[in-house]
């Protein structure tokens, strides 16, 4: 039991120095000063060997729980026999993975784009946008959150996290969510994309009115934009069906993804599109 206080000690210590002191104090405070060692299921378990129920499923990130048996058995026999990509020469898991995320996506999404993280699938889903229709503006929403990259943070609608770093992206304009009339007024000939979260996260889980998404779908069709759906925390069966988007019965032309779709084990993100 010392020993294992001293490793507590001694980490948060470490944190104190070289990675986060805010959060070091923000955990003393809260009375979490000690270390998350094992996770199983719905559960985490500290060094001590006390059990906390995990509410948060890592913000989307644990959908089949934490160290799902069979996910870690995939994951060891792939690392074992080849951990990296040579991205010179095919890839049957990269080719096997985009078929099954091209079944089980609404519409006629077709192509994946594998990245890193949601964040990086953001950024990824706006160059996207801005290459396919040689436009620049980007429209978002109010209290939205897509990521801290550059990109993804000019078109999150959080000031709180924004303001240290601007000048962000320019063209990009929020308005706010479940409001058609701004959105209409927003969205214009000149317009490459809206992002929008098909249920706001970090603004407050914030479930639209049952026209706002197929309206907004239909505001840019009649302008020639693009819909992104970001999808990064909603996606793959977080609210009951296996897209959020498919609760309103929209399709979007690109669809970002990521926290569940590394299965809890590893960082895994992606963006789809259609094929034009």
């Amino acid at each position: 039991m010392e020993e294992k206080a001293k490793m507590v000690e001694e980490t948060i210590e470490k944190y104190m120095k070289y990675v986060n002191p805010g959060f070091a104090r923000l955990c003393k405070f809260a009375n979490l000063a000690t270390i998350e060692w094992e996770g199983r299921g719905a559960q985490v378990f500290d060094i001590f060997g006390r059990a906390y129920l995990d509410c948060i499923g890592g913000f989307g990130v644990f959908n089949v729980g934490r160290n799902h048996p069979r996910v870690v058995e995939r994951a060891i026999e792939q690392l074992r026999r080849l951990p990296l990509s040579t991205r010179t020469l095919f890839n049957k898991q990269q080719a096997d993975l985009a078929e099954m995320l091209a079944k089980i996506t609404p519409g006629d999404l077709q192509y994946s784009f594998f990245c890193n993280s949601g964040a990086e699938a953001v950024e990824g889903a706006l160059k996207l946008a801005r290459l396919y229709t040689g436009r620049k503006k980007l429209v978002s929403c109010l209290n939205s959150f897509h990521g801290k990259t550059m990109g993804a943070l000019s078109v999150s609608g959080r000031e709180i996290y924004k303001k240290p770093f601007e000048p962000l992206l320019p063209e990009t304009y929020q308005v706010p969510f479940n409001d058609l009339e701004s959105m209409e007024k927003m969205v214009d000939d000149g317009t490459a994309a809206v992002i929008v979260e098909p249920v706001q996260g970090e603004g407050g889980i914030n479930i639209p009115s049952p026209d706002y998404l197929p309206g907004v779908r239909e505001i840019c069709n009649r302008h020639g934009a693009l819909l992104i759906i970001d999808e990064v925390q909603t996606g793959l069966g977080r609210t009951g069906k296996m897209f959020a988007c498919e609760h309103w019965g929209v399709v979007p032309d690109i669809l970002t993804l990521a926290k569940g779709l590394g299965g809890g084990i590893l960082p895994l993100g992606a963006f789809m599109s259609t094929a034009t």
